[in-house]
């Protein structure tokens, strides 16, 4: 019998029966279950995973190539030739010269580069790990935890439950969310138009990148020029590289807030550790495991619950969107002077971010975290406002330190922050200093 899901229950059944963790009524066996786990686990085995699968480095090697395995097997993933690399670093120097004039954040006076889809999973794969390890591991601790407490309750003399799946639980974790992540990172390397994009810097250095095979995917059907929108693109990775660059806490700010975020996962598994007693495992029929495994898969993905996780979402997608806002701000200050008779192109990239593409929706399927367009509208309106008040080096030296960032209530009430900013507070030992010294 094959249910929709694809298990062949029969075929699983007879397997186990061989192996005699199942009877012929279809029960299971305990003992014979427990004798099974430990001969594997001094083996290095567990249930078909191997010694590498508990190899951090091995594992995360295995998942960046199964990625782009999947993204090759999606169609061609061409080079450019030397004199299409060459127009657009060309058209990198216009983008950057027309920024001097809207930022104060230097040029990396490095030229652009351009990547194949392939390359661009090599050369973030190790800001990927940075991301993702911190929550695999909050995944396999909360697992771990759910399943062995109170295991060695009711449990034969010499036998500890809780010390074989605890390992099992956390490898299991660790399996099922790099699966997800492979998959979701194929999406993305099919998707992404620039290096940047997603909203974090995933490159080591500070160069703008083009992914040219995704970028003429993009335009293929749209009624625009590809130079034109060549050169917005190039001018929106440029500033947001500039920012990254000069704003030295915004990409360990960010990266912290994603440990931080994998340090509170909780999985809600109250139902399966309760089939996880002795009683229960003795009853359980061969769809029952399988339920069970499902259960567990789903639970890994259910949006953040505890009110910890969702402060640090919150303050995550504010970041992001102040990135993202001031991106949109500085870059439609240049295109309103440089490529006034181009407004659509902005219009169509903002419209491509509220679709949820995959480059959009990565965090999302990974973290929950989904960023409202609505809220990056509410962070550029603030960064013309601030601009507009002051000038563009007021504007940017908002950014000199976090403290300095605005808030989610700001970007609400962008004159309220603008009129601290004018008026910023003081404490007793400041005024004490000013009586002191003062004439």
């Amino acid at each position: 019998m094959t249910e929709p899901g694809g298990f062949n229950f029969e075929e699983l059944r007879k397997m186990l029966q061989q192996m005699g963790i199942v009877g012929d009524e279809g029960e299971l066996d305990l003992g014979a279950l427990m004798e099974r786990m430990q001969k594997m686990q001094a083996g290095g085995r567990m249930f078909g995973m191997t010694p590498a699968d508990q190899d951090p480095d091995a594992a995360w090697l295995t998942t960046i190539t199964a990625a782009k395995q999947a993204t090759v097997a999606e169609g061609p993933d061409p080079e450019l030739l030397p004199h299409e690399r060459a127009a657009v670093v060309d058209a990198e120097r216009i983008a950057q010269s027309w920024l001097n004039e809207f930022t104060t954040f230097a040029e990396p006076e490095v030229p652009a580069r351009t990547v194949t889809r392939t390359g661009w999973l090599d050369e973030t794969s190790a800001a990927w790990r940075a991301i993702v390890e911190p929550i695999i591991d909050g995944l396999g601790d909360a697992l771990e935890r759910s399943s062995t407490e109170g295991a060695t309750e009711g449990m034969p003399e010499g036998v500890d439950l809780g010390a074989m799946m605890g390992p099992l639980m956390r490898t299991s974790a660790s399996l099922t969310y790099r699966d997800r992540l492979r998959r979701e990172l194929s999406k993305v390397a099919r998707d992404t138009l620039t290096g940047t994009e997603i909203g974090f810097n995933l490159f080591e250095g500070t160069e703008v990148v083009v992914v040219p095979a995704n970028v003429a995917q993009f335009t293929q059907d749209l009624e625009a020029d590809d130079t034109d929108m060549m050169l917005v693109l190039l001018v929106r990775e440029a500033a947001r590289q500039r920012l990254f660059r000069h704003v030295g806490w915004l990409s360990p700010q960010l990266l912290a807030l994603m440990s931080h975020y994998a340090r509170e996962i909780t999985i809600d598994l109250d139902a399966i550790t309760e089939r996880l007693n002795p009683e229960s495992l003795q009853n359980m029929s061969m769809e029952d495991m399988v339920r069970m495994g499902e259960e567990v898969q789903v639970s890994f993905f259910r949006p953040a619950s505890t009110e910890k996780q969702l402060g640090i979402l919150d303050r995550l997608g504010v970041l992001l969107a102040l990135v993202e806002g001031w991106v949109d701000h500085v870059s439609a200050r240049v295109m309103e002077k440089w490529m006034p008779h181009a407004p659509q192109l902005s219009e169509v990239l903002r419209r491509r971010r509220a679709a949820g593409s995959p480059v959009r929706s990565v965090l999302r399927e990974l973290i929950g975290l989904d960023l409202a367009p609505r809220m990056v509208r509410d962070a550029e309106n603030l960064w013309a406002a601030i601009e507009h008040h002051g000038d563009i080096a007021s504007r940017d030296q908002v950014w000199r330190h976090p403290d300095m960032v605005p808030t989610a209530k700001d970007l609400e009430d962008p004159l309220a922050f603008i009129s601290r900013a004018d008026d910023p507070p003081t404490d007793d030992l400041d005024e004490q200093l000013r009586r002191l010294l003062g004439p």
